[in-house]
């Protein structure tokens, strides 16, 4: 293998290969890479490659540059064997392979750590050969991670192959633009158990920060007077509710044990939700007849490349006055959120917390990062799908 190819290789350059040698290929490239790269002593390597996962991709048309993007940050922080399924308009039946290196360097005078990204790309003609091709190229003995990036029902058949055979399967819908029909396909458990929605992890902080208020053995009894739950998010439309705010809502409720009563969309963008209140060991919270509110306002941004969660205000009766919890970012590009409780038994010291906005590429690694045993998730999955009118 001649040192151009193996630098290009080593670069993230696609070499253009036969897909049935794509291993043989990759063992040629990845033999001389140590030597190539740091010289004659090959006992000192300046590469090291690690792969902790089969990350296979199904991307649709236009989008090559944002799903490489998004992945050059995932495999950084989460060295993954990557398999891209491009879709092309050859009319052809047949698939074109080419495989390039992923590689960054983890500190000073470290080895780089690099991985491969594989791409398989086939038209419309060829989507059925899809499978049978990417089934050899799995790395033995570790998970089988399966992105798929758009509505799962444009090539059913394709995602129901791989969908079912994977190990965890992650739905990257455009948010607020993802039909809700569209997810309850993609997280029907009889296709895969282990599915998550990718807006789920946009909601990471805000979840820890917003149970960081009750955390206290003092602070559990409001959890059971909780009457108005109010999330606020900027989305670059307001054509639906951000998934994002759905899935804050729906883990709430899920936790609490709250039973959803009736479902109001009053306003594009703007959902209005009420529940029964019915915590664990089915002990009745408040009065009979109270019904909790959780409200969803949704705001246009043209800077959201996405829907994010903007304020989250959540008002539990209080003997004397009600208690208010409030979190939210003081502007649009603050990586801090502002913590405020008003309640009789806490004084109202305002603080903040850094808490950057989680993008595509840190949402999927936190995916990867975590149990795909998610009983937060089982337990918001129908609420969500429900809110969203699924």
């Amino acid at each position: 293998m001649s040192n151009a190819i193996t630098e290009d290789f080593l670069s993230g350059q696609g070499i253009a290969v036969d897909p049935r040698r794509i291993e043989a290929q990759l063992d040629q490239l990845w033999g001389p890479a140590a030597e190539e790269v740091a010289g004659p002593d090959v006992d000192h390597p300046g590469v090291t490659r690690i792969v902790l996962a089969n990350l296979v991709v199904a991307g649709s048309i236009g989008e090559d540059s944002r799903i490489d993007d998004v992945l050059d940050v995932v495999v950084a922080r989460y060295p993954c064997r990557t398999i891209v399924l491009r879709p092309s308009d050859d009319p052809e039946r047949k698939i074109d392979a080419e495989v390039s290196a992923l590689c960054h360097l983890p500190a000073p005078g470290r080895p780089q750590v690099c991985s491969e990204r594989i791409v398989l790309k086939a038209g419309p003609n060829a989507n059925d050969l899809l499978p049978g091709a990417v089934r050899p190229l799995l790395e033995s003995d570790l998970p089988f991670v399966l992105w798929w990036t758009g509505d799962p029902r444009q090539n059913e058949p394709l995602f129901r192959s791989l969908a079912g055979e994977c190990s965890r399967l992650l739905i990257g819908l455009p948010d607020p633009d993802g039909d809700p029909a569209a997810l309850r396909t993609g997280l029907d458990p009889k296709i895969c158990q282990f599915g998550h929605d990718i807006a789920w992890f946009g909601i990471t902080l805000w979840r820890g920060l917003t149970a960081q208020f009750f955390d206290q053995q003092s602070q559990r009894a409001p959890l059971r007077r909780i009457r108005t739950v109010e999330i606020e998010t900027i989305a670059p439309r307001i054509d639906r509710p951000g998934r994002v705010s759905v899935w804050l809502g729906a883990w709430l409720a899920g936790q609490l044990g709250w039973k959803p009563r009736s479902l109001d969309a009053q306003t594009p963008g703007t959902l209005v939700a009420t529940f029964d209140p019915r915590p664990a060991g089915g002990v009745a919270s408040g009065k009979a007849g109270d019904v909790i509110t959780l409200k969803i306002k949704t705001t246009v941004d043209p800077r959201a490349e996405f829907a994010r969660i903007q304020k989250i205000t959540i008002v539990a009766d209080g003997s004397v006055r009600d208690a208010v919890y409030r979190l939210s970012r003081p502007d649009f590009a603050s990586p801090e959120v502002e913590v405020e409780v008003d309640s009789c038994d806490r004084k109202p010291l305002p603080s903040q917390v850094l808490a950057p906005e989680l993008d595509t590429a840190r949402r999927l690694s936190a995916a990867l990062e975590s149990s795909r045993d998610d009983p937060p998730f089982a337990r918001a999955t129908p609420i969500a799908l429900w809110m969203l009118g699924a």
